[in-house]
């Protein structure tokens, strides 16, 4: 009850934004963070393959028509519970036990077609600088860059991460500190999706 609490107040604890509105429309870049209720990702263009080129990433490990991907989406999380559930659903007592228990973690990327900013899909317009940074931030997880032998059937492909998942660090936290380190004022915590989506629906594009 007390991290419930705390994660409330603290997700709604916006954290100082950044002043990096330099440059034109073109020197700019659009990223989403989606959010379902339970999981949040971040999604980042695919910039006809200059992210993943950045990433040390091969496009070719990708069972998709390449060019129809517009955007990537990157999560972190729970190895076990990432791995065994395609929906809410699909949650068991012993794989939410195993989850919570410091697990293995890993890094899911999944390919998407045009986005656009709705009922949870936040859209932020970012610098450059802000956009390699990220990139670099997000690159830190990734504790291989050689796919696991394992999928969601959606030509998304799971990776080795960096870091263990615990009910305080969890792929909620994860999103948002990633925003946070790239000056988007989201809450000081966010462990779960509720506390991050307070502070999306109040810095993200209305656009």
């Amino acid at each position: 009850m007390i991290l419930v609490i705390a994660a409330l107040l603290l997700g709604a604890v916006p954290f100082p934004a950044s002043s990096d509105h330099a440059g034109s429309a073109k020197d700019r870049v659009t990223i989403y963070v989606l959010s379902n209720g339970f999981h949040s990702d971040i999604a980042v263009p695919r910039l006809d393959g200059q992210t993943f080129e950045q990433l040390g990433l091969s496009e070719q490990d990708y069972p998709v028509q390449i060019d129809h991907v517009k955007y990537w989406a990157f999560g972190w999380g729970s190895k076990t519970a990432y791995t065994s559930l395609l929906a809410v659903s699909d949650l068991t007592v012993g794989i939410a036990a195993k989850a919570l228990a410091f697990d293995e973690t890993v890094m899911h990327i999944t390919p998407l077609g045009d986005l656009k900013a709705g009922e949870n899909i936040f859209a932020f317009e970012i610098s450059k600088s802000q956009y390699q940074a990220l990139l670099k931030n997000m690159a830190r997880f990734f504790a291989s860059k050689n796919p696991l032998d394992v999928t969601q059937g959606v030509g998304d492909r799971f990776y080795a991460g960096n870091g263990r998942f615990a009910p305080w660090l969890s792929c909620n936290t994860w999103t948002g500190r990633r925003l946070r380190e790239i000056g988007i004022g989201v809450g000081l915590w966010t462990p779960t999706s509720q506390a991050l989506e307070f502070g999306l629906h109040a810095v993200a594009s209305k656009s």
